[in-house]
């Protein structure tokens, strides 16, 4: 059975908590403060209303994290292709 956006959200938190930097990724990806990514991360209720993405925006956190991962892979090859 597949998995729904908030169990996702879940586990990526569960396995990328202590790698990631959410501020960078709410000011980097969507001009937005740490607070409001941690709030949705989170379903913190934020006047009177739990907070979390809108649809577009998963699919935003979705492409965030492809491009880390292709910058991390990046970083990678070249440290591992470099001269010593």
């Amino acid at each position: 059975m597949a998995m729904t956006k908030e169990e996702a959200l879940i586990l990526m938190q569960e396995e990328l908590n202590d790698l990631v930097n959410y501020a960078g990724i709410a000011n980097n990806y969507f001009d937005r403060s740490r607070a409001w990514i941690i709030q949705r991360l989170h379903g913190n209720v934020v006047n009177g209303v739990r907070a979390t993405f809108k649809p577009e925006e998963y699919g935003r956190l979705a492409r965030a994290l492809r491009d880390m991962a292709d910058k991390f892979m990046t970083a990678a090859d070249n440290i591992e292709n470099g001269e010593i």
